[in-house]
């Protein structure tokens, strides 16, 4: 049985995280999966001296491989650790969760044995402040006009509609059938997850919700794999208008569209007396995604 299991990559991405980074990376160490690697890929200059010397010593031990690269970047750096990957299978971890579970990499692999045509798989996410949002209901922009969906802390598995960054898995062959990741999407890299989703399904490749591969999220306030430190509305705004753009056409482009504005300038403007502000940043956002439509892109992106 454990000669035909594949082998699996992890990638972890990091910036700014030295504490929560540690003890990530303590719980894969100690996964029980027979043929799986961990890749550290590092936006950091430096690290805190415990944590520097942590990195090093997993390093010479090989029991990681640590990555440097002197550019922040969330796609970026996931492309870098697809590029360095042996793994069959990858799988995609934050640096601010926490896996109670040693078998968290056989329960992500399983799917992908039983659904030749999988492509990804989405893993449970716990939010510990949070209730896990079980079920939803999404309108049709995506070609799945009704369809009852499940919630990324939902207790059951089934089909989905995309994956959720900070805890997936993707069979490599489909990583580089769509190009990998898109590295057009800069700053927090927000909907990044959503874009690589659509175009594997529109490349015919099929996505799993997979509840027994599980984790809690921490979302950290500060650090994380992005441009800024900083994730401010317009650059969410931002890369929601790339996502329109490059994406989605006719009335499933207006859908997303009018639905961005009613959630992020309208309802969340109101609310916090930043309406003007916002349908600025709105505009702004329109007229930068527009712009980089037209290009090629980012030659970062697999091929």
């Amino acid at each position: 049985m454990t000669k035909s299991l594949p082998s699996i990559s992890v990638i972890v991405a990091t910036y700014h995280r030295d504490k929560s980074l540690a003890n990530t990376l303590r719980d894969l160490l100690a996964q029980d999966y027979p043929d799986y690697e961990i890749l550290v890929v590092d936006q950091d200059v430096a690290h805190d001296s415990a944590t520097g010397t942590l990195l090093q010593d997993w390093h010479e031990k090989r029991a990681i491989y640590w990555i440097k690269t002197p550019h922040p970047g969330l796609t970026r750096a996931r492309n870098i650790g697809i590029r360095e990957s042996r793994g069959d299978i990858i799988v995609f971890v934050d640096d601010d969760v926490r896996i109670p579970e040693s078998r968290f990499l056989y329960n992500h692999v399983q799917p992908f044995l039983d659904k030749p045509a999988l492509g990804a798989s989405a893993g449970r996410v716990l939010d510990p402040d949070k209730k896990p949002l079980k079920v939803r209901r999404r309108v049709g922009w995506m070609g799945y006009s009704g369809m009852r969906e499940p919630g990324f802390g939902s207790d059951f598995s089934t089909r989905a509609y995309s994956v959720r960054g900070c805890n997936m898995a993707f069979r490599k062959t489909a990583l580089f059938a769509v190009g990998g990741f898109d590295e057009r999407y800069t700053h927090s890299a927000f909907r990044e997850d959503t874009d690589i989703s659509f175009r594997l399904r529109r490349t015919g490749y099929d996505i799993w919700f997979n509840h027994e591969a599980w984790l809690y999220h921490l979302s950290a306030s500060t650090g994380g794999t992005r441009d800024d430190s900083i994730r401010v509305d317009s650059d969410l705004m931002l890369n929601d208008w790339r996502f329109a753009l490059f994406n989605l056409s006719g009335p499933h482009q207006w859908l997303w569209i009018l639905r961005l504005y009613a959630s992020r300038v309208i309802k969340a403007g109101l609310r916090q007396g930043q309406f003007a502000q916002r349908h600025q940043a709105f505009q702004q956002g329109y007229l930068d995604a527009k712009q980089e439509r037209s290009r090629q892109r980012s030659p970062g992106s697999l091929s």
